[in-house]
């Protein structure tokens, strides 16, 4: 069978794709992956077969100005109650689904005409890439969307979430030949089911498979470098010798035996400092509380992995499902692939969310058990306002290492993870759809 996937962007787009991909291709099928120009060297490193289709201008690059300026906290479960939002906020998802329909005016031309030229009898394309619907919908074969860790489905194509297409991608339907109420026959969520909210189009649990290509870490995309299994870390120890241990549980009283109290951050339950994973992607790097709260970790003696902006100059640590297994914590902003890595290696989050859809993720995860959550809108403001939300945010962290039901809830969700059905059960479910 031929199957061709597609996807606008490198990074978590293309992540979600390609262990569905790769199975497909064990499975003995044939594999392309239709990409706008930019895209195609990071699926040839993923060892799939890149075709042209089409090339975004550059202003597509970036989000909106209208989402670049979005603010404030939206609701937790915005996306299945799209009327509680205010007008700005759906003037916010008005110019992301925009935005995404002309990304797919800009790759349309090409893979309509190289679908038409290979003649897939499935397509595959990642959620935001409406394009892929409208290939296969021009071919009259069926489009499966795959999700990329979002805890829900985000229909940006639809006016005001749950209305009728939008306007221009109604348009673009009708430009070759189909219907703008063609749908994916299914949707493929690697979310485990306590995490996703619900919705009613049909959709497939898939197993999430963190990918690791030999030459990067796609989950920090910025890095052009050869990737190198190494971490950077900051040791407690040598950080606690500078800036002296705070008053709290690291000093007071030894116990009968002449030892030191017991300090969850410093010591864990076994030998040597805990380690905290702080992961950040934004160029800017992480807000200064965050900072904040990451000095007083190691100023207890926690030992911080840094990646992304968060790694502040140091060499990249490596993918970040490489660098979980070992830590205790980890920090974020709550984009989906990072949520997932943690829920796989069964670590408590702590999701530190400025955008719409990671604050979801966040108090998802928060809902669970299995973490805590603070929309990064709340840590901005003065210094003073700062410092105090540095120390917030440090007593939260302490939390996630300190109470054990953190840990308990962090397990039961990388159980039903483990439990959930891989990408070669997906690929058996396909082919026999189409």
């Amino acid at each position: 069978m031929r199957v061709l996937f597609t996807t606008w962007a490198p990074g978590g787009h293309l992540v979600a794709l390609v262990p569905l991909a790769r199975a497909f291709l064990a499975a003995g099928h044939q594999v392309r992956v239709a990409v706008p120009g930019g895209c195609a060297a990071a699926v040839a490193r993923a060892g799939l077969m890149p075709v042209p289709a089409g090339v975004l201008p550059r202003a597509l690059g970036a989000p909106p100005a209208a989402a670049r300026r979005a603010r404030g906290i939206w609701p937790a479960d915005w996306p299945v109650r799209p009327g509680v939002l205010g007008p700005e906020q759906h003037g916010v998802l008005r110019a992301l689904g925009d935005r995404q329909v002309a990304i797919a005016e800009a790759m349309a031309q090409g893979l309509v005409a190289y679908a038409r030229c290979w003649q897939p009898e499935l397509v595959v394309h990642d959620a935001s890439t409406y394009a892929g619907t409208v290939a296969a919908a021009a071919l009259g074969v069926p489009a499966v969307g795959q999700l990329w860790g979002s805890t829900a489905l985000l229909r940006l194509d639809r006016e005001r979430l749950d209305g009728p297409p939008l306007p221009g991608y109604a348009r673009l339907m009708r430009r070759y030949g189909a219907d703008p109420a063609r749908e994916p026959e299914l949707w493929l969520d690697p979310c485990p089911p306590s995490l996703a909210l619900p919705s009613p189009e049909r959709r497939l649990p898939v197993r999430f498979v963190p990918y690791e290509s030999p030459y990067e870490s796609m989950y920090e995309p910025r890095y052009e470098a050869p990737y190198e299994p190494l971490y950077e870390s900051s040791h407690g120890a040598q950080h606690g010798a500078r800036h002296g241990t705070p008053r709290g549980a690291c000093e007071g009283a030894y116990d009968a035996a002449g030892d030191p109290p017991y300090d969850p951050v410093r010591q864990g339950p076994g030998i040597g400092p805990v380690r905290i994973c702080a992961a950040w992607e934004d160029a800017p790097g992480p807000p200064e509380a965050v900072r904040t709260a990451l000095r007083a970790a190691e100023a207890r003696g926690g030992e911080v992995i840094r990646l992304g902006s968060a790694a502040e100059g140091r060499p990249p640590a490596g993918p970040l499902h490489r660098v979980l297994p070992g830590c205790r914590a980890v920090l974020h902003q709550g984009g989906g692939a990072a949520v997932l890595a943690a829920v796989v290696a069964g670590v408590p989050q702590l999701i530190v969310a400025p955008r719409p859809e990671q604050q979801l993720n966040g108090a998802r995860v928060a809902l669970t058990g299995a973490g805590a959550y603070t929309p990064a809108d709340l840590l901005g403001g003065s210094p003073r306002i700062a410092r105090a939300a540095g120390a917030q945010l440090a007593r939260d962290l302490f939390a996630l290492l300190e109470q054990p039901s953190y840990v308990v809830a962090a397990h039961t969700l990388r159980e039903e993870t483990r439990s959930m059905p891989g990408p070669e059960a997906a690929v058996k479910r396909l082919t026999a759809r189409a």
